[in-house]
């Protein structure tokens, strides 16, 4: 471990605060439509299951409308023509249930033993998108810290702004479906940053293990689709401790530590099984397929997920480019593309797609992924992965590697969905960022012995930096247009007017 002078340490808290207190301030402005102090509410799913568990039963209070369970198929949106029912809300065996996870919802159990009123979904979105901020924001000074500490430390300071700010047009629609995927990543993130923090110590943390096995449950609870990225991740700590423990002969030690790891995992599967049994039937059924969406999910349940969607969401999430214009807010989202790319490769007739920009557009910074990536396929042959010290070397490929399969597994799922929508760019994008974060400082370090190059570089990689920001807020008033013009007119007003003259 490197010793860091008590000034270079006051400059790096500095330069965290900082940042981060501004992307909050802008988070603030986001999520109020530009009022500040009125945050619309869009819906409180979430305070309805905190209610419904409150009460002891796992179903909503709310009671489906009797026209609405005569129908022979109530699950054919046009056959619920005229009934009122709750959009995107599970119905089964006459009640009413939440296909998103139930973590989010025992968050507000808490939070409702001091406060009693209802809590819009709005309030959950602004709490899990400003915690990856701030877990961000510490796993970057972190890794500033342990693998690059000879670049200077205002390095750090682009690095959390894009991170911070790269997805924050998820508060200009503040609902739950943005809820469950802001929940998870902060879990996610906060159990990683609770694992190398464990790893990364003279004798390995259980304690630290165990509470990355528990925040995990929650990533898990929060946005089913993280067992992926959790299980790669709890593998690669397991692999990680046999690899101590087998050097040191020590197998009571490993034993302790994959259980401190285990059991929170385990444990909390079960529960989450038992909770979909409880409520479905089934320790598999997550209430999805009874969603009463405006498909029939149940008649297109074998091609929910599918191999033939890789290609189309590939385009439309990597290469799709947004409509500019000339008038503020200067681009346009469009619809993704829904006529098969390949030709050769037709479609179910389920695909669909929401306004979208590909990441070459949005978040044009994420191209320095690809230097750690290609690291870890070449190892120590590959220039930018030099470093002064070997256990440095092996951790920072155990951190890189950890991430980048996180990432691909996330993404994979992503591309088998027959939904594209711009928020699930979430699910992998905050491990995509630090990828990207740790590849641009690669580079950084590879051309520290060429001035004019190391500038004209830095150059390039900020240049990516303030398009990926500038892009990212711009989208935010793209894609909600009508949450800043509907809830305050007077702050749109201000804004069109500021660009027209």
């Amino acid at each position: 471990m490197r010793k860091f002078h008590v000034s270079q340490t006051l400059q790096v808290f500095l330069l965290v605060f900082l940042c981060d207190l501004f992307i909050l301030t802008v988070y603030v402005w986001l999520i109020s439509g530009g009022s500040w102090t009125n945050w619309p509410t869009l819906n409180n799913y979430y305070d309805q299951l905190a209610t419904s568990f409150a009460h002891g039963q796992l179903s909503l209070q709310a009671k489906p409308d009797p026209a609405l369970l005569v129908l022979r198929n109530p699950y054919n949106y046009n056959a619920r023509n005229g009934i009122p029912y709750p959009p995107d809300i599970s119905l089964y065996k006459g009640k009413f249930y939440l296909y998103f996870g139930p973590v989010p919802a025992l968050i507000l159990l808490i939070a409702k033993i001091v406060y009693s009123q209802p809590i819009g979904d709005q309030y959950l979105v602004f709490a899990f998108i400003s915690g990856i901020c701030i877990l961000q924001s510490f796993i970057i000074a972190k890794l500033w810290r342990r693998f690059f500490p000879e670049l200077s430390p205002w390095i750090i300071s682009p690095a959390i702004l894009v991170s911070g700010l790269i997805s924050s047009y998820l508060l200009t629609f503040p609902a739950i479906y943005n809820a469950a995927i802001t929940g998870g990543q902060f879990f996610f993130l906060a159990g990683f940053y609770s694992a190398w923090s464990a790893l990364d110590r003279a004798s390995i943390s259980r304690l630290r293990l165990a509470l990355a096995g528990i925040l995990w449950i929650g990533a898990i609870g929060s946005r089913i689709t993280l067992i992926l990225s959790v299980g790669f991740m709890a593998l690669m700590l397991a692999l990680w401790i046999f690899k101590i423990y087998r050097q040191d002969r020590s197998q009571s030690r490993f034993i302790s530590s994959i259980t401190a790891l285990g059991v929170p995992l385990v444990v909390g599967l079960a529960i989450l099984a038992w909770y979909n049994w409880a409520r479905f039937d089934s320790i598999f059924e997550t209430g999805f397929s009874y969603a009463l969406t405006g498909l029939n999910l149940q008649r297109y349940s074998h091609v929910l997920f599918s191999p033939l969607y890789i290609f189309q969401n590939l385009y439309n999430y990597v290469f799709i480019p947004p409509r500019f214009k000339s008038t503020f807010p200067f681009l346009v989202l469009v619809k993704g593309e829904i006529n098969p790319i390949v030709s050769f490769l037709p479609l179910p007739s389920i695909y669909y797609s929401q306004k979208i920009a590909g990441l070459l557009y949005s978040a044009p910074f994420t191209l320095f992924a690809s230097i750690p990536i290609i690291g870890l396929l070449f190892g120590s042959k590959h220039p930018m992965t030099s470093s002064t010290n070997k256990d440095d070397l092996v951790l920072f490929r155990w951190v890189t590697a950890s991430l980048s399969g996180s990432f691909v597994l996330e993404f994979i799922f992503v591309l088998l969905f027959f939904w594209a929508a711009n928020r699930y760019l979430v699910d992998f994008l905050p491990a995509l960022v630090l990828l990207s974060i740790i590849g641009f400082w690669q580079g950084g370090r590879y051309f520290s012995s060429r001035p004019v190059s190391l500038v004209l570089y830095l150059a390039f990689g900020i240049g990516l930096i303030v398009v990926s920001i500038i892009v990212a807020i711009l989208m935010a008033f793209s894609l909600s247009p009508s949450f800043f013009y509907f809830y305050n007119p007077n702050a749109w007003n201000i804004i069109i007017n500021f660009f027209r003259h």
